[in-house]
């Protein structure tokens, strides 16, 4: 159980709890919305790759009009690579993958890691990766990621903010 003492610290299930109750975490957040663009028919904004081991923001203003201010409370491409950043989140530079996000805990259809995926920085002080292009993963070389079973229905409507039934 959450004890005031553990107020904005993580717990179980990618959630955070604040004085206002609990929140949805940033990379579980971000993989639920993935999760939703793709059942929804607005994964041309943004998606997975098919591999499922990175994502593609595809039309920058689009995201930042219907998916940032609505999902993330954000208004600005930079807050959001801001988090990204945070999160660990490095970004391709180079073959099929150019310019798409991975971490290696967010996967496709692996909703549960995400609550592995830790906040990095303190005070906004965010240690900057260089990304080497030597050393960039080639998603294509391994095997694609498997489907687990769906997001709980009361999972999206959270994130969609909608009143249960």
């Amino acid at each position: 159980s959450c004890t005031d003492k553990n107020r904005g610290k993580s717990v179980e299930n990618g959630l955070n709890h604040s004085g206002k109750g609990f929140m949805i975490r940033f990379p579980t957040k971000l993989h639920m919305v993935l999760s939703i663009a793709e059942n929804d028919g607005f994964d041309d904004i943004v998606s997975w790759q098919a591999h499922g081991r990175c994502f593609s923001v595809r039309k920058k203003q689009e995201f930042v009009d219907k998916i940032l201010s609505s999902y993330f409370g954000q208004s600005k491409i930079a807050s959001f690579q801001r988090q990204l950043s945070m999160y660990g989140f490095l970004r391709l530079t180079q073959g099929p993958d150019r310019g798409c996000y991975y971490h290696e805990l967010f996967l496709k259809h692996k909703l549960y890691l995400c609550q592995d995926i830790m906040r990095a920085g303190v005070n906004g002080n965010v240690v900057k990766r260089r990304v080497d292009p030597k050393t960039e993963p080639d998603f294509y070389s391994m095997p694609f990621v498997a489907p687990d079973p769906e997001l709980p229905e009361y999972l999206l409507r959270f994130i969609k903010k909608e009143e249960p039934n």
